[in-house]
């Protein structure tokens, strides 16, 4: 019986063991990653800057095969372009992003932000305002354009950003600021989330040189604020009386109310869904499960090339450097100049590190006159995280400190 107990003892000391030891904090550090990745994703996908962004992922995984593979050209040149990759981010995103964090809320709940990437919904009433306004300009031959924004920020496309509205769309509203005295009228009506957000905008035009002799000014800027974004236009045609739809830069003529109703609400979602019943964890685990299973399959290869096998060592020298001395006090001439380290871990973060960077760092802040030892340890040197230190030679250093002779003074 004892024995019998025994072995249940040891069993639930080694899965206890198993339990303590476990990379609790890889599994984390993989789950919120993959979280932030897929946001990102679902908020991008299907856009011109996920396009742009993909291609930014292959340079950077072509830096790693480089690195990896030891081509020093390869890796040198896109070493280069990933020192500024940051910045680069930052410059080309700076739109998304700023729309990105406008929507963070800290009282929206978790499962609400899994929604980031679905598409923008314009109530049905708002479409069918913009819809009999269109056909009611085309009759009238009064030119005008709509574009509707979804994904893409259209903002920092626009080439001048008229005037802020920020208004609920009416047809009393539309049919002023496309009224010909109006000083808005020639420019082009920005709809966000619904509602009248800028008038009179000046958007980029279209360099396509293919485009029929019978398009105008109006014809190209929606052609390229949809080349240039997701972004939906409508173009009320002032010397034709005809109403046109623009996407993805390709433009046709729609021929009545009832399309035009049809083709945006198709793309727009405005027909309110029925109230969806709570979701599951299971639901929220299984839906999209493609992207998601792609997203945790490839942040976990990334923490796998950075900081999985850490068996590989680089022994190399560094200088030591003495900081926070005395004024009061002296370093004699025989102190250490530099050590011999020996750094531990994976193959590709030791190709990363560059030994000119590093020092050991000894404090003599709390220095005193006579014989001193210091301990080098990990905090004494500035080492990349994910890479360790295996071994210093000297391991301790030994510094003689003297009082600093006063000045002497020398007799005219």
């Amino acid at each position: 019986m004892s024995a019998q107990f025994a072995s249940v003892s040891d069993f639930f000391r080694e899965m206890w063991g198993l339990l303590w030891h476990f990379p609790w904090g890889h599994i984390i550090d993989v789950a919120f990653m993959s979280f932030v990745v897929y946001q990102i994703y679902t908020r991008l996908r299907g856009t011109r800057a996920m396009r742009i962004l993909a291609g930014i992922v292959l340079l950077g995984l072509g830096y790693l095969i480089a690195q990896y593979l030891g081509l020093f050209l390869t890796s040198w040149v896109l070493g280069g372009i990933w020192a500024a990759a940051l910045i680069l981010v930052i410059v080309i995103f700076q739109g998304e992003i700023r729309h990105m964090l406008e929507q963070v809320n800290p009282s929206v709940p978790l499962t609400s932000l899994l929604g980031w990437g679905s598409q923008v919904r314009v109530d049905e009433e708002v479409l069918a305002t913009i819809t009999q306004t269109a056909f009611a300009f085309a009759a009238e031959r009064r030119g005008a354009i709509f574009v509707f924004e979804r994904y893409d920020p259209v903002e920092p496309l626009l080439k001048s950003p008229g005037t802020v509205l920020n208004a609920e769309i009416t047809p009393e509203l539309v049919e002023t600021l496309f009224t010909s005295p109006s000083p808005l009228h020639d420019g082009a009506l920005y709809i966000r989330e619904g509602r009248a957000y800028r008038a009179g905008c000046i958007l980029p035009l279209s360099e396509n040189q293919r485009l029929s002799y019978f398009y105008g000014t109006r014809h190209r800027a929606a052609l390229g604020i949809t080349e240039q974004s997701d972004a939906l236009a409508v173009v009320v045609s002032e010397e034709r009386g005809k109403v046109s739809v623009v996407e993805n830069g390709t433009i046709a003529v729609v021929d009545n109310a009832p399309d035009l109703l049809a083709w945006l609400t198709e793309r727009l979602r405005a027909r309110q869904e029925r109230q969806k019943p709570r979701i599951s964890l299971k639901t929220l685990l299984v839906q999209n499960w493609r992207p998601k299973v792609a997203t945790v399959f490839a942040v976990s290869l990334l923490l796998l090339a950075l900081v999985g096998q850490k068996n590989d060592e680089v022994g190399m020298s560094i200088p030591v450097v003495y900081v926070n001395v005395p004024k009061d006090l002296a370093i004699e001439e025989n102190r250490v100049q530099d050590v011999h380290v020996r750094v531990r871990g994976s193959r590709i973060m030791l190709n990363f590190l560059d030994a000119t960077q590093l020092q050991v760092a000894i404090d003599l802040q709390k220095a005193t006159v006579g014989v001193r030892r210091y301990i080098i340890s990990a905090k004494n040197i500035n080492l990349p995280l994910g890479l360790q230190i295996a071994g210093v030679n000297p391991s301790q250093i030994e510094l003689r400190l003297r009082k600093k002779l006063p000045p002497t003074e020398t007799k005219g």
